[in-house]
């Protein structure tokens, strides 16, 4: 046993080496076999990437998230557009480089236009406007501030708020494109949205979304145009309208940085030790604090995602226990073969595929909500689950009890609601606290139709400040609270609505006061 666990630690440790050698400075290296490089769904660097290095493995994730896992080893690189990627270094982004070669393509930059919009000749509209702000240098001082100075100042742009209104998705998490600067969106992107607006004479509204659900947003009409950065690809162009380039981009390649510091520089190597142990991680922790909560008052989007969660929490409660109420009294007796097929397919299809159902297909061509759309989905999720433990409770109480309450005169209806179901929720209320607490951690999803919750908010912090952790472990920490609280709030109830603590006068009431009169 010994000698197995010092030959597991020795292949860890000779993996450990050959990982830390493979340091990638060219292009070159990546087109090999076993190599993991990483772009966002959808990008056109997709395609750059299979005729350039055919030889790699192809792997889709968001680009924020692809940063660290480039930083940890997990991937060799990440391959997007350079300007973002230079910001994110610029910001603090550790751990990782970019490569000084490009890719030898580069993508097109334009605005996705819905072929549902009901905005007339958006197209031709917007082709005209791009060209007036290309003429004129608008379009040239949009992209010197905002992607070569980093000024980040959104220049005051009024709008006709009595007019009709342009809707643009957007994501909310590319800098300098498309982000949050404190609770208000900005971005190249966002003031060309405001000037397209203004140019229209119309109002605007913005619907934030995951990238892989921008373009899904347009094919169904959701949104009239699509800004965030957007590529210009043969497969998106199959299913949208694309505008005329705005502009035309290097492709970046961001690889993990080699942290050894040779013999050969000692001072180098000195400064960076005492540098390192100049900051604690106290002071770490309280630089992560305050650029994940204090700077630009980003607090107060933690508390814009933790109301839209509750929110949806709490009226799917309500609703789906007063739903699964219902169903359970029209089926107790009779178990209709079109409310159980109706159940079944609710509770065997996965939360996320049930919302993009509701809110791209069944309500694609509403103009309802992200948010009410997630009320209903978790509402019938809820629902399925409190007939399903009705069912369960109600059977765990004695026939008898039905028998004796009928010989005592009372009604049907008054059995079940005096005697039976007092008996029958203590059975499931724990289950239901489960339930309950599932379905607020499940509310974690709704980010994917453009609803501002809780772990969206972390999402979109993250890709503001580069900080991997201290934004996760916020979140997780609000979660346990809300959980905290549910529970204390369910257990209370359950207290109340325990016959074991009530008394004889409150279980029976009407019917006790018809037995003592006999």
């Amino acid at each position: 046993m010994r000698r197995f666990i010092l030959a597991l630690i020795l292949i860890l440790a000779l993996n450990f080496n050959a990982q830390a050698e493979n340091i990638i400075t060219s292009k070159a290296q990546l087109n090999a076999e076993g190599m993991k490089v990483a772009t966002g769904e959808g990008s056109a660097a997709m395609l750059i990437i299979e005729n350039e290095l055919p030889k790699a493995e192809l792997i889709y994730i968001s680009t924020p998230q692809s940063y660290e896992e480039v930083k940890q080893g997990k991937i060799d690189a990440c391959i997007e557009d350079r300007n973002m990627l230079e910001l994110a270094v610029q910001n603090g982004l550790k751990g990782v480089k970019i490569l000084d070669e490009n890719m030898s393509e580069t993508v097109k930059i334009a605005v996705g236009i819905s072929r549902e919009s009901k905005i007339k000749n958006l197209k031709d509209n917007i082709n005209k406007f791009i060209a007036e702000i290309k003429a004129d240098g608008t379009l040239n001082d949009m992209s010197t501030r905002w992607v070569v100075n980093k000024d980040y100042k959104m220049p005051e742009i009024k709008l006709n708020k009595n007019n009709n209104k342009l809707i643009i998705g957007t994501t909310g998490i590319y800098a300098p494109y498309s982000f949050y600067k404190g609770t208000e969106l900005a971005g190249l992107d966002i003031e060309l949205a405001y000037r397209f607006a203004a140019w229209l004479d119309a109002d605007i509204e913005f619907k934030v979304y995951d990238f892989a659900g921008l373009v899904t947003a347009a094919v169904t009409g959701k949104i009239d145009l699509a800004m965030s950065n957007l590529n210009i690809t043969r497969e998106r162009a199959e299913v949208i309208d694309f505008s005329d380039a705005l502009f035309e981009m290097p492709v970046g390649i961001l690889v993990k940085a080699d942290n050894n510091i040779a013999n050969t520089e000692p001072e180098l190597k000195t400064f960076k030790a005492e540098a390192e142990a100049e900051n604690t991680l106290w002071d770490e922790i309280k630089a992560s604090f305050n650029k994940t909560f204090i700077r630009e008052g980003r607090y107060r989007l933690f508390i814009d995602g933790v109301l839209i969660t509750l929110l949806i929490t709490c009226l799917a409660c309500i609703f789906g226990t007063a739903l699964g109420f219902v169903i359970f009294l029209i089926c107790r007796k009779h178990e209709y073969k079109l409310v159980q097929l109706f159940l079944g397919f609710i509770q065997g299809t996965p939360m996320v595929v049930l919302l993009m159902i509701l809110y791209y297909i069944i309500f694609g061509k509403l103009a309802i909500s992200g948010v009410f759309t997630a009320v209903i989905a978790f509402t019938l999720t809820v629902s399925a689950g409190v007939y399903g433990l009705l069912k369960i409770g109600v059977g765990a109480v004695d026939k008898g009890q039905y028998e004796a309450a009928y010989a005592l005169g009372y009604s049907e209806l008054k059995t079940f609601f005096k005697i039976i179901l007092p008996q029958a929720l203590p059975h499931v209320f724990n289950a239901y606290c489960g339930e309950i607490i599932t379905m607020l951690k499940g509310t974690a999803i709704v980010g994917y139709i453009a609803v501002m919750d809780l772990t969206k908010i972390g999402d979109v912090i993250r890709a503001r400040t580069y900080e991997p952790f201290f934004p996760l472990i916020a979140i997780t920490l609000i979660y346990f609270v809300l959980e905290f609280v549910i529970f204390i709030i369910i257990k209370y109830l359950q207290n109340k609505l325990d016959y074991k603590n009530r008394t004889p006068e409150e279980i029976l009431g009407f019917g006790l006061e018809v037995i003592s009169h006999d």
